[in-house]
């Protein structure tokens, strides 16, 4: 679980996780609120940035100290309470059906009308550029709630270490010949619901990144 500034949302998160899966780790990106000593507190492994890398670059760090231990899979979610810990075994009950490895990924298309409007437009739009590089259809390609197998993690390498990070795995992974798989997923979308994501500097290195691949 990548986290910044989630102090107000990571407890509940990983209170909710833990009703399903008990491993948590978090990675604190570089945080200036509590949200490391939140975690710690809730019995999560926290790995720290000394400051603020990116969502990619603490992606990686969690993926670096999975490597080291003998799992078969992470699920990545984000910490700001919009997904639904709940759908953590949906994850699990898929990779065990499809039995190959690959990246599942958490689409939320079914319920892009409640989507806010500034990450909807950049999200059907990356979905179409992202699909392209990829060579393949994958819906969704924003959505940070995913699982990725472990020859996935061990195999794929990515430049990247901001938000986009998360396309150009995708399409290193579909390139690669591993499966991009999808299974449908609630979102949760607060009245005070707020992003890190920022719509122009980031959508403009996910275009770089897509763009690369293209062309």
């Amino acid at each position: 679980m990548p986290a910044f500034n989630e102090e107000e949302s990571i407890g509940k998160v990983i209170e909710e996780v833990h009703r399903c899966y008990k491993n948590v780790i978090v990675v604190n990106d570089g945080s200036d609120d509590d949200t490391g000593e939140i975690a710690g507190q809730a019995g999560c492994v926290v790995l720290n940035h000394e400051s603020n890398l990116g969502k990619g670059a603490a992606i990686k760090t969690g993926f670096g100290w999975l490597l080291e231990r003998e799992y078969s899979a992470v699920i990545t979610l984000d910490a700001d309470g919009q997904h639904d810990p709940a759908e953590i075994l949906r994850f699990i009950e898929c990779f065990e059906k499809i039995k190959s490895d690959a990246v599942i990924i958490g689409n939320r298309s079914i319920e892009r009308e409640s989507m806010p409007l500034y990450r909807a437009i950049p999200n059907r739009i990356g979905e179409l550029f992202i699909s392209i590089a990829a060579r393949r259809h994958i819906p969704d390609t924003q959505s940070g709630f995913r699982l990725y197998s472990r020859k996935v993690i061990e195999k794929v390498r990515c430049d990247s270490d901001g938000f986009e990070m998360e396309a150009e795995m995708l399409i290193r992974a579909s390139r690669g010949g591993f499966g991009i798989y999808s299974i449908p997923i609630r979102t949760i979308y607060q009245a005070n619901y707020s992003s890190h994501f920022r719509p122009v500097k980031d959508f403009y290195r996910i275009s770089r990144i897509v763009l690369r691949h293209i062309l």
